[in-house]
């Protein structure tokens, strides 16, 4: 008799006197999962880049319009960057007494860079560029370069860095009034960025070529200022020096921009 009485509690449904009460268990999510969910969501695309556009008007004794423009772009993943861009600038002047307008700079240039670290320290690297320079007002048809060589990356401090190149390129140009030339030149090069002031970043640029009849420099110095997380005044000074002019040309083409400019 008692072995029944016991077997007819234990089958007691649920609110029932007597009846043992329901346990509950409360499932939560594992605290790494979480961690894991927030790191895929604030994981950024590979890409990265930027567009600069800038447009000025000057009247008086000359009127004339300078406009410049520039889109850049990098892809960077584990050990391998990419760096793609395509600049304009172009300077058209107009003489107030007799209303003849000129173009006396009109600059196209393409160029990409593939660099390869050797190590997680992204230290030393290979690297791979081709570029594709015309400013026919200014003397140059066309100068395309291909290049191979070393580079190393120097960190020198919190956002800041310098890049120093050299290796070989093969070059062909073409001047107005010129023959075209084509020679294998030896390449060096230089890249720094640093901050100077809070939101305000410095950054310059320059390569050398040389072999045969063929040098040249080109060097980039550019100020930018962060106006926000998105748009930001850049301004920039860039020179252009060919050792070897075409006749009636001046050896060294000198550019002064300011740009609004974009991150994307």
């Amino acid at each position: 008799m008692f072995s029944i009485l016991l077997q007819s509690a234990l089958l007691l449904p649920q609110g029932v006197v007597g009846a043992t009460p329901p346990s509950l268990e409360i499932v939560t999510p594992n605290s790494d999962f979480l961690r894991e969910i927030t790191a895929q969501e604030a994981e950024t695309s590979n890409w990265s880049g930027a567009a600069d556009l800038g447009l000025t008007f000057v009247s008086g004794n000359n009127e004339s319009s300078n406009s410049a423009a520039n889109l850049t772009a990098a892809w960077a993943s584990g050990l391998n960057v990419v760096d793609l861009g395509a600049h304009y600038a172009g300077t058209r002047t107009t003489d107030a007494a007799t209303n003849n307008a000129s173009t006396t700079s009109r600059l196209y240039l393409y160029d990409a860079a593939y660099n390869r670290y050797f190590s997680t320290e992204k230290n030393f690297y290979g690297y791979a560029t081709g570029s594709s320079r015309e400013n026919e007002p200014n003397g140059l048809q066309m100068r395309n370069t291909i290049g191979l060589g070393l580079g190393y990356t120097y960190h020198l401090y919190e956002n800041a860095t310098l890049d120093l190149e050299a290796g070989s390129s093969y070059v062909a140009e073409n001047k107005v009034g010129t023959l075209s030339d084509s020679s294998v030149v030896g390449r060096g090069a230089y890249k720094f960025a640093t901050p100077i002031y809070e939101s305000v970043d410095f950054t310059g640029a320059g390569t050398y070529l040389k072999g045969g009849d063929i040098e040249t420099y080109e060097q980039d110095l550019g100020v930018n200022w962060a106006l926000n997380a998105t748009w930001s005044l850049v301004a920039s000074y860039n020179i252009a020096w060919d050792g070897n002019p075409s006749a009636g040309f001046s050896s060294t083409d000198r550019r002064f921009n300011l740009f609004l400019s974009t991150k994307f």
